[in-house]
């Protein structure tokens, strides 16, 4: 193993130490950079850089010349060879003489081959942190109804939205108040026109709350109760054709809850025709809005009497 000691021409070649440490410092954040930018860095070298350093703040280059050595093999640079040698002398300052292998040897003969003049360069050292922002995104609609809400309707009215209290999650656990122009309210377009349950939406970008609230009838109301079918004294509910049913003279009347009654046209209302698993019954149905009414027409048999 050679031995390197200082001497003044070596001196006149190296690195003053407060410019070493800069040059060293930038050399590890560039590697730490390198490092930060690749799919899948390697974790284990930037804690050795960060080891280096700390080092430094410590005026500790004994884990220098390895660390360089393992990391930049075959591919050194007069700044890198720099480094080395002052790293070493910097050593030989402190503990007299410093045994090194072939590394430093190699060095050596690197600097030789030099010219006399080596120019020094100062260079500050920004070290770059790379941070990931996590965006905060809506999670859960929270929903709540103060005194003022209404939950019962008459048919015919439309619905207050008086009363809701709409609160917004985030993923990062916060919690706010919506105000009403930041949600939209969504009901049937048929809203209180008939007795039944309503479903009610609240839509806040991609979330949905339901809820449902009450149409009675008020005893004053009218409200359709039921549809029934009238037909002339002669109509027979037996035909030659059970495909094809004459249901011409067929008069259709909607009953309202005031026990009035109301004569509809044929738009008003639908026919719907099934032929049972019999082959010879005919299943009509009248519909009319919510309600409807059926009736049977059987297929005559051949000298079977007229009912």
């Amino acid at each position: 193993m050679n031995e390197i000691k200082i001497d003044k021409r070596i001196l006149n070649e190296i690195l003053d130490e407060n410019t070493l440490k800069n040059e060293i410092a930038e050399l590890v954040n560039e590697l730490i950079d390198e490092e930060l930018l690749k799919d899948e860095p390697d974790c284990d070298l930037i804690d050795e850089c960060i080891d280096i350093l700390d080092n430094l703040v410590n005026d500790d280059y004994s884990n220098v010349i390895p660390f360089i050595n393992k990391t930049y093999k075959g591919r050194f640079s007069k700044k890198v060879w720099s480094i080395l040698v002052a790293c070493a002398i910097i050593l030989a300052a402190s503990i007299g003489t410093v045994a090194v292998g072939y590394t430093v040897e190699k060095i050596r003969e690197e600097l030789e081959a030099k010219t006399a003049t080596t120019t020094t360069t100062t260079t500050t050292t920004t070290t770059t942190t790379t941070q990931t922002t996590v965006a905060i995104t809506p999670q859960k609609l929270l929903l709540t109804f103060d005194s003022t809400f209404k939950n019962e309707y008459t048919v015919g009215e439309k619905f207050k939205p008086d009363g809701i209290i709409l609160n917004i999650e985030m993923s990062d656990g916060s919690v706010r108040v919506l105000s009403a122009d930041e949600y939209e309210i969504i009901t049937d377009k048929n809203f209180g026109k008939e007795e039944k349950y309503e479903t009610v939406t609240i839509k806040y970008e991609d979330l949905t709350e339901t809820f449902k609230v009450r149409v009675l009838r008020d005893e004053d109301t009218k409200v359709l109760n039921s549809v029934y079918a009238s037909f002339p004294d002669d109509f027979d509910f037996r035909t030659d054709d059970i495909n094809n049913i004459d249901l011409a003279g067929m008069e259709v009347y909607a009953v309202y809850s005031d026990k009035s009654e109301e004569k509809l046209s044929e738009s008003d209302y639908t026919v719907e025709t099934e032929i049972l698993p019999d082959g010879k019954t005919a299943m009509i149905t009248v519909k009319h809005k919510s309600v409807y009414a059926q009736f049977g027409i059987r297929e005559r048999v051949q000298g079977e009497a007229n009912e």
